[in-house]
């Protein structure tokens, strides 16, 4: 096949039948066993199409005046993305492409359908995102974001405050890895990245975080457990949660277990639970515990809006399930997937997780909740109605430099450093009476 054929079947895959990006892409690259180029060129199609969606369709409708199937539809998406974003891929090679895919897929009829289609497309210049007159609407199509995302953060930071989000996850991100401190320090890392002709910056955000360029889990470096993926914003939690030695910490909902290991890292005579609701997902912290070098954990399945765990804490981190929308470049199905209807469950497991949780804390003992979304009701609103609701619990401030901030929680906008959209909050148990 193709690389245009692969990027269409893993669209498909993706938006028809409920398949998460990396995973088939991931899938796809291995199994096809692609050069380099070709890699990149599938990769970009597929995860610019999908961030690209809305969009698209706005520019393609008025072209369509048959009724189309819905293989010729994805077809359509894939190659208009190249017409409008690649420059590197000439107009004729994408369309001539695309007509050759629709003649082997459904014969002549369909392929003069998909070439009318975009010669018609191709002369025309791109219609304007004013004649719409919702601002609202207007940054949906232009932001490929649905509306209902959209109107949220214009409510809670304003129209500006909303562009400014949305166009940040319209950018590609940046790539970060985590150096495994308990083997190797920052700046050894580096040197050794630099010695393997990849591109490697020490972050000023964090102080285990890299920005790397470059294909890092070929590297010798990362099968040898130097370092992990993992954004910068994500890594911020052990910040919050500065772990110390000795500590017993838990991850409550852990797979695929950065957060915990993260802690591991950092305490040399303690120990980490790592607990997750899924059993077929602790093999996968359990590998990268291996992989990294780590000892003094234990890795089980629990749910943690009941599990009755083995001993208290010092120290808990609740990753919680959210809606993910900060982290949308990264998944960009997810802004597709998820619904304005979602999030009033969502909040409720959040709230049932933290109510058991905190059982297990010592009296004095530190819990960390955290989101990797941007909505109100999931995070502010969430950390709030625990605290209202545990009179043994209480707001704990922790600072993250980079950020100029101190206090007891705080929502990281994409816009302010380049990283994913992520909400930490802090919490103490109070000491007993």
């Amino acid at each position: 096949m193709t690389v245009r054929e692969l990027a269409l079947d893993a669209y498909t895959r993706v938006m028809d039948e409920g398949g998460y990006s990396n995973i088939i892409l991931n899938d796809m690259i291995g199994r096809e066993g692609l050069p380099a180029n070709d890699r990149g060129l599938l990769t970009e199609i597929v995860y610019g199409t999908i961030s690209r969606r809305l969009t698209i369709h706005f520019h393609i409708r008025p072209f369509i005046r048959t009724k189309l199937k819905r293989w010729q539809r994805n077809l359509l998406d894939i190659t208009v993305y190249q017409i409008i974003w690649l420059e590197r891929v000439p107009n004729y090679a994408a369309i001539n492409e695309a007509v050759d895919i629709a003649k082997k897929r459904g014969g002549p009829q369909a392929a003069n359908a998909i070439n009318a289609i975009l010669r018609s497309f191709e002369r025309k210049p791109l219609q304007s995102y004013d004649g719409i007159r919702s601002s609202t609407a207007r940054l949906s199509i232009e932001a490929s974001i649905p509306e209902w995302i959209i109107s949220h953060w214009k409510t809670h930071h304003g129209m500006d405050g909303a562009r400014e989000i949305a166009m940040a996850l319209g950018s590609r991100p940046k790539m970060y890895i985590r150096t495994n401190t308990a083997r190797i320090s920052r700046a050894a890392l580096v040197e050794k990245l630099h010695e393997e002709g990849l591109g490697a910056v020490p972050s000023e955000i964090q102080a285990d975080a890299i920005e790397v360029g470059g294909e890092v889990l070929q590297s010798k470096f990362y099968k040898e457990g130097l370092f992990s993926i993992q954004d910068v914003s994500s890594m911020l939690v052990n910040d919050a949660l500065a772990p110390e030695d000795g500590d017993v910490i838990l991850d409550a909902c852990s797979a695929p277990g950065g957060k915990g290991l993260h802690a591991l890292e950092k305490v040399r005579d303690g120990h980490v639970d790592l607990s997750d609701i899924h059993d077929h997902k602790i093999p996968l912290i359990e590998a990268q515990a291996e992989r990294l070098g780590l000892a003094n954990y234990e890795a089980f399945q629990g749910d943690a809006t009941q599990k009755d765990y083995p001993r208290q804490y010092d120290r808990i981190i609740v990753d919680a399930p959210c809606s993910g929308l900060g982290v949308i470049r990264r998944k960009p199905e997810i802004r597709y997937e998820r619904k304005a209807e979602d999030i009033d469950s969502l909040v409720a497991l959040q709230l049932a997780i933290l109510s058991n949780i905190k059982n297990y804390l010592k009296p004095g003992a530190i819990l960390v909740y955290s989101t990797c979304t941007i909505h109100q009701m999931e995070n502010e609103n969430v950390a709030y109605t625990f605290m209202k609701e545990n009179e043994d619990i209480e707001f704990d401030p922790f600072t993250l430099e980079a950020f100029d901030f101190e206090g007891p929680y705080r929502q990281i906008l994409p816009q302010e450093a380049g990283t994913d959209g992520f909400f930490i909050a802090r919490f103490r148990k109070k000491e007993k009476q």
